[in-house]
């Protein structure tokens, strides 16, 4: 993450779960509202199946008026860990994805997919185009 630039800080809060203060870094797609239509604190409202996430995600790569971006989040400090670990673990022990609850204009759709860096990339998110 040294060599990438962050392309947000904020907090994510999720009410009696977790809340910290996180940097966003590139992954793969186009960034360019991202760092003004990301708001300061990104909610989450609730959790999501995998398999819905996966059938829209299908969906809109199949779009030629959509776009997909991937971005990681990465505690802003150590301190932030212990929080961003609950959360993980919280998504992790559930088999549940994360949905964003305050998305603005340009950013139709957010999720938070948690993965554990044994955890393979999933195939829905393939081929990356970006810093990968």
């Amino acid at each position: 993450l040294s060599r990438l630039s962050t392309i947000w800080k904020g907090f994510i809060n999720m009410q009696s779960v977790a809340k910290f203060v996180t940097k966003a870094y590139p992954v793969s797609g186009c960034f360019d509202y991202l760092s003004e239509d990301l708001p300061d604190t990104i909610h989450i409202g609730g959790r999501i199946s995998p398999k819905t996430v996966w059938d829209y995600v299908g969906k809109l790569k199949s779009s030629l008026s959509k776009e997909l971006c991937l971005i990681r989040f990465h505690p802003a400090t150590e301190e932030e860990e212990v929080a961003y670990i609950s959360l993980y673990s919280y998504f992790s022990s559930r088999g549940r994805f994360g949905v964003v609850a305050n998305n603005n204009r340009h950013v139709k759709d957010l999720y938070l997919i948690p993965l554990s860096t044994k955890d393979p990339i999933p195939s829905k998110l393939l081929p990356f185009e970006g810093p990968g």
